[in-house]
C-alpha cells in the first residue's frame, strides 16, 4: 500500500518511529534499495535547492532517479488537480516541493501515486524528520526538551509534533503576535498531553531555554527585523540550557542575527548535521512512502 505525506505532523508515533528507523537504516547504508519502472517526480513550485538536492541524493540513496520540474515547467501546469492526474500517473511517487497548502492538499487528493510535501507552507517532512534523527542521535527523543525561537516555520512546526508525540517537550519563543499558528499549536499540545510531555508558548526567551536539550533559531522576518530584537541568541542565554544541548538551524547559509556568529564554533552547534541528515531523510521518506514493507526491494 502506498503512502502520502504532506506534513510529519500528519504521521503517527508509530509511523515516526518507523521512519527513524529506515533513516538509520539509510545512514548506515543498510537499507534495502528500490527499482522503479519510472522516475520519481518532484515538482518544485519555488525555489528550494537545499530541497531539491536532499530528495535527489536521497532518492540516489535507495535506487531511485528522478525527474525534476522548475518552478517556470510547474506554473505552465495548470490547476493542481488536472496536473496531478498526469504526474500522478508518471512515476511511482511525487514530491512537492515550496507548494502553498491549498495546492498541495489538492494535488495529493487527485494523484494516482503518493505524494511527499517539503519545504512547503503545511509543512517539511524532510527537514523536520532530519532535525528528529540529529536530536535522537544524541539522546532518546522522550527526553529532549525542544526550545523553538522566532517565528516559528512549517518545519520547526513538523519538528514539535514529532518531539512531542514522542515523548518530549516543547517550549516556543517569540514577539507579541508572533504565535505560532493556534490549530498547529492545538496539535502539539495534544500530543504531547497524550504522552505525558509538556508545551510552553511563551514571549520570555530565557523561560522558553530554561532546561532546554535543543534549539532551533529561526530567521527573522526581514519585515519585522526591530520586532525581533532581544530574540537572538548567544552563548550567555544558554547557560540556562542543559549541558550537552543542540543548537539548530534550517538555513544556516543565510544566518543573521538570529544566532550569534559565536556560536557557529559552538560544540552544538547542528546546521551540517542537519544537512547530512536531510539525504538519509529523504531516502527514508520516499521508501516509506513506496514501499511499506522495507524487506522487499520491487515496486509493484
Amino acid at each position: 500500500m502506498s503512502r502520502t505525506l504532506l506534513t510529519l505532523a500528519a504521521a503517527s508515533p508509530a509511523e515516526l518511529r518507523e521512519l527513524l528507523t529506515r533513516a538509520s537504516l539509510v545512514a548506515h547504508d543498510q537499507l534495502i534499495p528500490l527499482r522503479a519502472a519510472a522516475p520519481v517526480v518532484v515538482l518544485c513550485a519555488a525555489p528550494r535547492p537545499y530541497a531539491r538536492i536532499a530528495v535527489q541524493s536521497g532518492a540516489a540513496r535507495v535506487g531511485l532517479v528522478v525527474a525534476t520540474y522548475t518552478p517556470e515547467e510547474v506554473r505552465e501546469l495548470g490547476s493542481a488537480g488536472s496536473a496531478a492526474a498526469t504526474f500522478g500517473r508518471a512515476g511511482p511517487g511525487v514530491v512537492l516541493v515550496g507548494f502553498d497548502a491549498e495546492s498541495a492538499n489538492a494535488f495529493a487528493a487527485a494523484s494516482p501515486a503518493p505524494s511527499l510535501g517539503v519545504d512547503s507552507a503545511g509543512g517539511c517532512t524532510v527537514g523536520a524528520l532530519a532535525d528528529l534523527l540529529v536530536l535522537e542521535r544524541r539522546a532518546p527523543l522522550a527526553g529532549h526538551r525542544l526550545a523553538i525561537v522566532g517565528d516559528a516555520s512549517p518545519r520547526s512546526i513538523d519538528l514539535a509534533v514529532a518531539v512531542a508525540s514522542l515523548g518530549g517537550s516543547v517550549s516556543f519563543a517569540h514577539p507579541v503576535g508572533f504565535a505560532p499558528d493556534p490549530d498547529r499549536l492545538t496539535v502539539v499540545r495534544e500530543r504531547a498531553a497524550a504522552v505525558g510531555g509538556a508545551v510552553l508558548d511563551t514571549t520570555e526567551l530565557m523561560d522558553a531555554l530554561r532546561d532546554a536539550t535543543a534549539i532551533v533559531t529561526e530567521p527573522f522576518p526581514a519585515e519585522a527585523g526591530e520586532r525581533f530584537r532581544g530574540y537572538g541568541v548567544a552563548r550567555h542565554h544558554l547557560r540556562v540550557c542543559k549541558p550537552g544541548y543542540l543548537l539548530l538551524h534550517r538555513a544556516a547559509e543565510r544566518r543573521g542575527p538570529e544566532v550569534s556568529a559565536a556560536l557557529v564554533e559552538d560544540p552544538g552547534w547542528s546546521a551540517p548535521a542537519q544537512r547530512q541528515a536531510e539525504s538519509w531523510a529523504a531516502a527514508a521518506l520516499l521508501s516509506w512512502a513506496l514501499q511499506p514493507d522495507r524487506l522487499r526491494s520491487v515496486l509493484g
